[in-house]
């Protein structure tokens, strides 16, 4: 392993700058981030017309989330990449071509799952949330998600799908190490308080009929999030990348002659 990938502190406080840098990723590239919403929206919208008529416990759409949003948020991250450095896209945008980005990327939603189960399969009293089913609205599915997103963030660090995709050649268990010393060095504790912050921030969207989309934008937020953690810790880079601008053509400039 490389000494350029250890997770290095980053200045404090850390939360206002990755919020600002994450906005400001998604008003640079909407169309990116809009069809990733669109997306989301369109596979919320399909669990439900498949759920419908059945009862399903709440518990099996959560252990989904676990499974799904390691993956998720690989994808996001690298479309937040191109959002930053647009010549960055298909050379990262190449790495879903490779069958051992998803297998890593499903392992990790695969260990959160395992650990669910054996930790219900020891309890000696009746859990009432797995007696809970899950509702058939739109949106429920991501609201499902999104509470995981705690979870995620904690057992397996917020780099650690931005390590999955740009770093691919990273075992799994070295992709958890370095994501857990990230977050180890930054404050496990902050970390927690900022996905919890923003998490909250989501609530009041519950009460407004979005149809999904409010859910969908939020996960791809919390997404972008990483990204944008793991650029300042690892990458040392603290801000975005400039806007590239075209060159003006048509006019060629002459060298200047005595």
């Amino acid at each position: 392993m490389s000494a350029t990938m250890e997770p290095r502190e980053v200045q404090k406080p850390f939360w206002k700058r990755w919020l600002r840098m994450t906005w400001r990723l998604f008003v640079r590239s909407p169309i990116r981030f809009g069809i990733l919403i669109a997306l989301l929206g369109l596979f919320d919208s399909s669990a439900v017309n498949l759920a419908y008529g059945y009862i399903i416990p709440r518990i099996w759409t959560d252990r989904l989330g676990m499974l799904l949003l390691p993956l998720l948020f690989a994808i996001i991250s690298a479309v937040a990449r191109g959002a930053d450095d647009s010549r960055q896209t298909w050379k990262v945008l190449q790495e879903f071509l490779h069958l051992r980005f998803w297998l890593k990327a499903l392992a990790a939603g695969g260990v959160l799952v395992i650990f669910d189960l054996a930790v219900h399969a020891l309890l000696i009293f009746s859990d009432p949330i797995a007696k809970a089913t899950y509702t058939q609205r739109p949106g429920a599915l991501l609201e499902s998600f999104a509470v995981q997103t705690v979870l995620v963030s904690q057992f397996l660090g917020i780099c650690h799908a931005p390590l999955s995709v740009f770093w691919p050649q990273l075992s799994f268990r070295e992709t958890q190490n370095l994501s857990q010393s990230a977050s180890t060095v930054n404050g496990r504790w902050q970390i927690c308080k900022l996905v919890c912050g923003v998490l909250a921030v989501g609530i009041p969207l519950e009460m407004i009929p979005t149809y999904g989309m409010a859910e969908a934008a939020w996960l791809v937020f919390i997404g972008t999030l990483n990204y944008v953690a793991y650029r300042d810790i690892f990458e040392r880079q603290a801000e975005n990348l400039p806007a590239l601008v075209e060159p003006v053509t048509g006019h060629e400039v002459m060298p200047l002659t005595e």
